[in-house]
């Protein structure tokens, strides 16, 4: 290195311009890689580490929206395609609520525009699997069809006996509903639910059955100041008459109990140990997450959209429900599954990983960077005052 001299006192400024430059850039590198980091982590990890989702919710939500709003853009119908492959190993599973002839309410799909998504499912080559068969896929990486397809039910209304049973026979598919234990049979409900007569009756003929909890499918205060309701299942309550909100141990008692009596009922009624679990309203926590697997719950959805791979133990699930479903574009958004809800190139859990190791290592030898030039920044600054 040229040692540029004023006299006799070495004059260090152009150094020092390099060395700030460094610090600079190496700074706007260590920035867009925490960034990077985090949304990609969020992105493709939240739904096994909900604290990442917690921290960062803002991003959580934007993501959210984003593949809502965009899912449906420009799709346009499509025509038959009996022979054709739109994904290989992922399974896209779909969520319902009530099937209904005349739908009262935006929740409620009408029952032909169910029968309708069935007979274009069918039509173009999307193959029903049964939870075993997904649960196997997810834990062990055993094979599913090409556009395998997991139709799953929540809240177990009379609907799903009445109307889509029915249906669901008719075109040969397997099923499985989520039960809020508690209503089965419940006369003072104020939706009508299916009975253990009925539920017995489906479960005999390719309808599973899964827990959606005993009693906890409600909002409830969390906070001395009401704020907005949260799922009590996911969060620990505001205790009115104790003028608190639970204690970790407190949560964790309620929620086991209310899980654990929902799982034995049952085994009681239909002879199934449950390995499901749907989270109401899709809302979870890393508690839950660990009770469920306590009890033996290692299968568990949410309510985001997405493709599952083997891994993903927390799984996604796409609407299919609603006044407004359009069974065309359903089935059209189906076939794009790939590009419309998934990471597509980036889908696969060990592409993923990779991808994360190699921005990671950027980030480690960023920050190292980082630190060696501002060490020299410094250095220079304390010799250009002396």
């Amino acid at each position: 290195m040229i040692k540029m001299t004023c006299g006799d006192k070495p004059l260090y400024g152009v150094n020092k311009m390099n060395i700030k430059t460094k610090f600079a850039l190496s700074t706007l590198v260590l920035a867009i890689a925490a960034l990077a980091l985090c949304t990609l982590g969020i992105r493709w990890y939240s739904s096994h580490f909900p604290r990442l989702a917690s921290a960062f919710p803002s991003i959580v939500s934007a993501i959210a929206e984003y593949k809502s709003s965009s899912a449906y853009d420009n799709l346009v119908p499509t025509t038959n395609e009996p022979n054709g492959v739109y994904y290989r190993d992922n399974v896209l599973v779909l969520m319902y609520h009530d099937v209904s002839p005349n739908p009262e309410n935006d929740k409620s799909l009408p029952l032909a525009s169910f029968d309708k998504q069935l007979e274009l499912m069918k039509a173009n080559n999307f193959h029903w699997i049964t939870m075993e068969q997904y649960r196997d896929f997810i834990l062990h990486s055993a094979p599913v069809p090409d556009n395998a397809v997991l139709l799953t039910f929540d809240d177990g209304y009379e609907s799903l006996y009445d109307q889509a049973y029915p249906s669901l026979k008719k075109y040969g598919a397997p099923a499985s509903a989520f039960l809020i234990v508690k209503t089965v049979g419940d006369p003072s409900d104020p939706f009508p639910r299916v009975t253990w007569d009925q539920v017995r009756e489906m479960h005999q003929n390719g309808i599973d059955f899964f827990n959606h909890t005993y009693d906890s499918h409600r909002y409830a205060p969390t906070e001395a100041s009401g704020g907005k309701p949260m799922s009590m299942i996911a969060r620990r309550l505001y205790l009115k008459d104790k003028q608190r909100q639970e204690t970790e141990e407190e949560y964790e008692t309620r929620v086991t109990a209310d899980l654990r009596k929902a799982n034995e009922i049952l085994e009681r009624e239909i002879g199934i140990r449950n390995y499901a679990f749907a989270f109401p309203y899709g809302a979870f926590s890393d508690s839950l997450l660990n009770i469920s697997g306590k009890l033996g719950m290692d299968i568990t959805f949410t309510v985001k959209s997405g493709l599952n791979a083997p891994g993903q133990t927390n799984g996604f699930r796409l609407n299919a429900g609603g006044e407004d479903n359009n069974p065309d574009l359903q089935i059209a958004l189906m076939k794009q599954a790939e590009t419309r809800l998934a990471d597509h190139e980036f889908k696969q859990p060990q592409t993923r990983q990779y991808a994360f190791l190699a921005l990671s290592v950027l980030f480690v030898l960023t920050g190292i960077f980082w630190l060696w030039t501002g060490w020299r920044l410094i250095r220079s600054k304390k010799r250009v005052a002396a």
